[in-house]
């Protein structure tokens, strides 16, 4: 992990000894019409690969790698059966980011939302994630939904929100609710604090 990345998990709280996680989830939508794009070219040389039948392997790879420092796992509790069921389903399509050989990022689509979208470490702050968003938004309006959407929570990125906001989504809804911690669960895979 970068030296200057640790105040990124500055706003996740510690874990409780309940092993419950309290989270505020925003839901948001866009329609072509509010879309602002504000990606500028990355400095890097970043292509996008659309993966038509991502095995299991490939899918938990790029899960972790993006979202163990925001606490996803939820795509971790699904068997390898029901992980494939998904990947396989109408409407679903995965798109990976890569500099040469190096995984930047990658966008997942299910009908009209971007159900994950995101970084790797090494690629936060360096202007990436505006430009990645704008292909998610991109992709999801060339296969003709008129409304896209999203949810973010208080566990990501500092600047989810406000990153979504200036794309142009709008807030729906939010709600509060407690997950498992994963940092519980799976201490040896979810250090606390992080490193």
């Amino acid at each position: 992990m970068p030296k200057a990345i640790p105040e990124l998990f500055a706003h996740q709280p510690p874990p409780r000894a309940d092993g419950r996680l309290p989270i505020t989830i925003t839901y948001l939508e866009i329609a072509p019409a509010d879309w602002t794009r504000r990606g500028l070219l990355p400095a890097l040389e970043v292509s996008i690969e659309r993966v038509n039948s991502p095995t299991v392997a490939l899918y938990r790879d790029l899960y972790d790698r993006v979202g163990r420092p925001w606490l996803w796992y939820e795509r971790r509790l699904l068997s390898d059966q029901a992980l494939a069921a998904l990947m396989a389903a109408p409407g679903h399509e995965l798109h990976i980011a890569r500099e040469g050989g190096a995984l930047v990022g990658y966008f997942e689509l299910l009908d009209d939302e971007i159900v994950f979208f995101g970084l790797t470490l090494g690629y936060v702050g360096r202007r990436i994630g505006p430009w990645l968003l704008d292909r998610a938004i991109e992709r999801a309006f060339a296969r003709g939904t008129t409304c896209v959407i999203l949810n973010t929570n208080t566990l990501d990125h500092p600047k989810a929100l406000d990153t979504y906001r200036k794309a142009g989504f709008q807030p729906v809804r939010s709600e509060t609710k407690e997950l498992q911690d994963p940092r519980v669960l799976w201490p040896e895979v979810y250090r606390w604090p992080p490193a």
